[in-house]
């Protein structure tokens, strides 16, 4: 498995560009975890949850509004970094919580390795900075398109997002393999239920996209481009 982690860490962004001999140290503080679909990776509020990278499969990062509703604030997918810090007395005031959407496998790093880590090597603080960075801006626009954007357009932004992370080309068509349901969609989008399974049921027969049973195809993607355009 050591070798394994190895040559998967060698080929994330997060350690891109640091030396093959740093990475085999590097490799030794993370270790492997798995959960199953549905299973909860981490909660809100939780003190040192540490920093995760998903490996295979996918991870909902999951905000609850002052209102008791739900968010979906992020897909996390292979390759993809989520968690948080804590250094010195600074603690994040504003957390989530981290959810197996699929059977799940992660490569986890304590706080206290991670930090130690960022002492050893400095490149690894800009990289990790940067990313937070990205992700912070992701739930930006994630947030002032639920503001701004009408549901359909809010549901094509999303399906354009998933078929560019995890999308698979095949023929004329775009799959996103991932159990995504109407649930799913309507927590990641800012709408009801029902107004999700309506605007699915509605482009499903009019051949814009396709729905099965643990995959979503993109039949039309000009139409949706048009939608956010």
């Amino acid at each position: 498995m050591d070798k394994d982690k190895e040559a998967f860490l060698k080929n994330i962004p997060l350690l891109e560009g640091i030396p093959e001999e740093d990475i085999q140290n590097i490799s030794k503080y993370f270790h492997l975890k798995e959960y199953k679909k549905n299973d909860y990776i981490f909660f809100e509020g939780d003190e040192e949850p540490g920093i995760y990278i998903v490996v295979e499969g996918i991870v909902k990062l999951i905000k609850e509004t002052a209102d008791g509703k739900t968010v979906i604030l992020r897909l996390v997918t292979p390759k993809e970094v989520f968690g948080w810090l804590v250094v010195g007395d600074t603690k994040p005031t504003s957390t989530y919580t981290a959810q197996a959407l699929m059977d799940t496998k992660v490569l986890h790093i304590s706080n206290q390795d991670f930090i130690k880590l960022l002492k050893q090597y400095p490149a690894l603080a800009i990289k990790i900075t940067c990313d937070a960075s990205k992700m912070l801006l992701e739930a930006y626009d994630r947030l002032k398109s639920l503001a701004a954007e009408k549901v359909e357009g809010r549901i094509a932004s999303l399906l354009l997002e998933l078929s560019r992370k995890i999308g698979v080309e095949q023929g004329d068509k775009v799959v996103i393999k991932a159990p995504i349901t109407r649930q799913d969609l309507a927590e990641m989008t800012g709408t009801t239920v029902e107004t999700a399974i309506r605007i699915m049921s509605r482009w499903k027969k009019e051949g814009i996209v396709n729905t099965e049973r643990g995959k979503i195809e993109i039949i039309d993607i000009d139409y949706l481009e048009d939608l956010v355009s």
